[in-house]
């Protein structure tokens, strides 16, 4: 086998991204995705075998720059941000993650959903949990929440991103993030 571009790897699963965001999961194909990134027919197999194969490394794909985005986000602001803090960054997040990044996030549900019917794709998303907790607890130190909070934190962002993709007319004329920080000053403050 040909030994693999690494950088041509992140170029065909940022492609199935894109296709999964405009198509869905049933409009992922090894050709769609050839055709999306513009490379010779047969190159998407060539790095991923298996439809399952390139679901998987989409998957991780996009959790890889969802978190060095968030990573991002949360390092504008001390170690021990306080609550307050937290607050201004989850709202700016979940705004720009369902302007900026809709697509990443589009393509992220479809995935997180076909996941409930492939154990592969879904032990990938198992394990991106038990991270997501790790990696909130410690971005959070400085405002004292009680472990509790942070898979509580974690789903209330999760469907704020949903409601605001799915059903934007439940949040009637406030954007996601004026929700996000009127339910966090709520709880938090």
């Amino acid at each position: 086998m040909p030994r693999l571009n690494p950088q041509r790897r992140d170029a065909l699963t940022d492609a199935a991204i894109a296709v999964i965001a405009r198509d869905g999961v049933h409009g992922l194909s090894h050709r769609t995705v050839d055709e999306e990134a513009t490379v010779p027919n047969g190159t998407t197999s060539n790095y991923f075998r298996s439809r399952d194969a390139l679901l998987q490394a989409t998957a991780e794909r996009l959790i890889q720059q969802h978190r060095e985005w968030i990573v991002e986000q949360v390092g504008r602001h001390p170690a021990d941000a306080s609550r307050a803090q937290i607050i201004d960054v989850l709202s700016d997040v979940v705004d720009q993650s369902v302007s900026v990044f809709r697509g990443r996030i589009i393509a992220m549900f479809e995935l997180a959903m076909e996941s409930t019917r492939r154990p592969a794709l879904r032990e990938v998303f198992a394990k991106l949990g038990g991270e997501e907790m790790r990696f909130m607890r410690a971005a959070h130190t400085g405002a004292d929440l009680p472990d509790t909070d942070a898979p509580m934190l974690n789903a209330f962002y999760n469907g704020m991103l949903f409601v605001a993709l799915a059903v934007p007319g439940v949040l009637g004329d406030r954007t996601p993030g004026e929700v996000t920080r009127a339910m966090l000053e709520t709880i938090l403050l």
